[in-house]
């Protein structure tokens, strides 16, 4: 089994509040970055340009990486499918 680790911040409660990232509008300039395992124990980096499809199509448990553009620098966040879920979940009231 491939252990994948990600390396960014961890503080995503911010991240969701005042980015785009949960809208239903497509993510060209800073899509979710997936890391899924192959069967042959490679790791496939996937570019995924929307949240909704990041839950629908993914395990909970999946490693996720995302760009937060500030002014003057930029952030990496690391999570899981369900760290989205749950955002997009609240922001919907469920």
């Amino acid at each position: 089994m491939t252990i994948i680790k990600t390396a960014g911040r961890t503080d995503l409660e911010g991240l969701f509040e005042e980015t785009h990232l949960l809208s239903n509008s497509r993510l060209k300039h800073t899509p979710f970055l997936v890391f899924s395992e192959l069967i042959d124990g490679d790791v496939r980096v996937e570019i995924v340009e929307s949240a909704k499809k990041l839950v629908a199509e993914y395990e909970p448990s999946t490693p996720v990486m995302v760009q937060w553009r500030g002014q003057w620098s930029s952030d990496f966040f690391q999570m899981t499918v369900a760290d989205v879920a749950a955002a997009l979940a609240a922001r919907h009231g469920r």
